[in-house]
């Protein structure tokens, strides 16, 4: 199943659910509006009540220190929430079909593959794709599919992906930039198929020593990403070495990896932001410069030996 298939079923068919069950409940007559109202409210709600959830185990388990003023903590909630409507009743299931920009083929420009998380689909980039900041570059999107599959195979969606765009834009190496799951994509990708092809490596909020809220997940992937799992456990016998590739970003303010430090690689280059959740992040543009700043450096460095390819 593909994350548009799955995403326009649940952005249709909650709404619905709402509007069914606020015929039931509401005393005779019901009004046309009153349907609509809760046919919009209910997924809101959903959401709404998840991120409660999920904001709350992470203050639980990994609080902060110095702690976060509750009107700075609902500034969070709020702008999470607000990013998590767009992204799943919206721009997901009904805006992923855009088209990427132009490729220029030029060994000397910037090539970036740009891969989306858990539940996501390359749409959760369009915001930056739209920014305008990835001028210059050579940009791709890979989607992880099938929806809830093995990480292990998604390293070989994100080879695919990654040769043809060496191929298609004639870079001799590309950076990856993953969000959350996307980036133990990279991460095995580089173990399965090595690094010769791949300038950095820059997550964003991967749960690299997994995630707490993993072990309440039903999916393959998702388990996957459990803290203390087989895969996690397996994935801290990697190359140490080749963490000096990567730049791991986290967020203190996270809900859905937890603890929070779990995004940040020993030996690698580690950058930590707050003040927004997990979402959220890759529609910060502090997470956009960082971005842009390390692919433009890792290229710059890589093009004396790529002269020698």
């Amino acid at each position: 199943m593909t994350i548009v298939t799955l995403q326009r079923a649940w952005s249709l068919l909650v709404p619905l659910a709402g509007a069914l069950a606020a015929w039931a409940w509401l005393p005779e007559p019901v009004r046309a509006w009153q349907l609509l109202l809760a046919a919009a409210l209910t997924p809101l709600a959903l959401v709404a009540l998840l991120l409660t959830v999920e904001f709350a185990v992470a203050a639980t388990v990994d609080p902060r220190r110095p702690r976060t003023s509750p009107l700075r903590l609902l500034r969070i909630w709020l702008r999470e929430a607000w990013v998590s409507v767009r992204v799943f009743l919206w721009r997901q299931p009904w805006r992923s079909g855009f088209a990427e920009p132009p490729l220029v083929r030029d060994a000397q420009r910037p090539a970036l593959l740009l891969i989306a998380g858990f539940m996501c689909n390359r749409a959760a980039w369009r915001p930056l794709l739209d920014s305008g900041m990835l001028q210059g570059f050579n940009v791709a999107t890979v989607n992880l599919e099938p929806i809830f599959g093995d990480i292990d195979a998604y390293a070989d969606v994100v080879h695919r992906a990654m040769e043809k765009l060496r191929v298609d834009s004639g870079a001799a190496r590309v950076v990856l930039v993953g969000h959350s799951m996307g980036g133990l994509a990279a991460r095995v990708c580089l173990r399965k198929h090595g690094d010769a092809h791949v300038a950095r490596v820059v997550t964003l909020a991967s749960p690299h020593h997994g995630t707490v809220l993993g072990h309440v997940a039903h999916s393959r992937n998702a388990r996957q990403m459990a803290s203390g799992s087989r895969f996690v456990d397996r994935l801290r016998h990697d190359d140490h070495g080749r963490w000096a590739r990567f730049t791991t970003v986290a967020t203190r303010d996270d809900n859905l990896v937890i603890p929070r430090s779990s995004p940040l690689l020993p030996g690698s280059k580690q950058i930590v932001l707050d003040g927004v959740g997990h979402l959220a992040l890759i529609e910060d543009p502090r997470c956009w410069q960082l971005v842009v700043d390390e692919a433009r450096a890792a290229c710059s460095a890589q093009r004396p030996a790529a002269a020698h390819a």
